[in-house]
């Protein structure tokens, strides 16, 4: 209820912001709504949505691949730590709209290019996150399996893994988002995609359309994120249910 209302709340805001600016600068709620109709019966929409989505999908997994037992070692080895954490520091600061350029000229502009956007940009976020999530294990935890001569591969299967599972799936969402943002701004600068619909937006007269993909956008980000909440809800419910969800 307290959400509705806080979506009711911005859309008047809106609505009168834009009345003031005029559609040029800022479109309304009202004039945005049948906008995105049009846009979802373009026949161009959904081949630009499925183009951007699969390609950045193979980005987002090999970033989860690669991404989450990195972290993990990062967060259980010192030697491991001191390696990765420079590199993880500076590629987290770095945005994908800086490091585009460079990778164009090396990759070209095919899947290659976009796959591996999506991949350098996510990858950091998950490292980041698994690290600080498995530097926070429970020490009593491990020493209850060294107590028991748990050996290295056990004390990993039996207690390190449920204890981060939790948080593999906050990665998730976390690299998530990142990975979308990294796809639709790759694509601005080569105007394939969702992200060339939004190039494209922003050059016309009217912001109805421009605001209509940003809504989209959203959209898609708020529902893949409430699915693999769903999923953490699901496989992992005493984690929730200690966070009150």
């Amino acid at each position: 209820m307290t959400n509705m209302l806080g979506i009711l709340l911005l859309l008047v805001l809106w609505q009168i912001a834009g009345m003031g600016f005029g559609e040029a600068l800022l479109a309304t709620p009202l004039q945005v709504a049948p906008a995105i109709i049009g846009l979802l019966t373009e026949p161009d929409f959904w081949p630009a949505i499925g183009f951007t989505l699969w390609q950045m999908f193979i980005g987002y997994v090999l970033a989860m691949v690669v991404g989450v037992p990195l972290g993990i070692a990062m967060g259980r080895s010192r030697m491991v730590y001191s390696v990765v954490k420079p590199w993880a520091s500076m590629f987290i600061v770095v945005s994908a709209a800086a490091i585009v350029p460079l990778f164009i000229i090396i990759l070209g502009r095919g899947v290659t290019f976009l796959v591996s956007i999506v991949f350098v940009v996510t990858l950091w976020y998950v490292v980041i996150s698994m690290t600080e999530a498995a530097r926070n294990v429970s020490p009593k935890l491990v020493n209850v399996a060294l107590s028991f001569a748990a050996s290295p591969l056990q004390r990993f299967r039996y207690v390190l893994l449920p204890a981060l599972h939790p948080f593999i799936l906050i990665a998730a969402r976390v690299g998530l988002v990142h990975s979308l943002r990294a796809m639709v701004t790759a694509e601005m600068f080569i105007s394939v995609g969702f992200g060339g619909m939004l190039n494209d937006a922003g050059l016309d007269i009217s912001t109805a359309n421009l605001f209509g993909l940003i809504v989209i956008l959203m959209a898609i980000s708020m529902c893949a994120t409430l699915i693999l909440r769903a999923v953490a809800d699901r496989s992992a419910p005493w984690y929730a249910s200690r966070l009150g969800e």
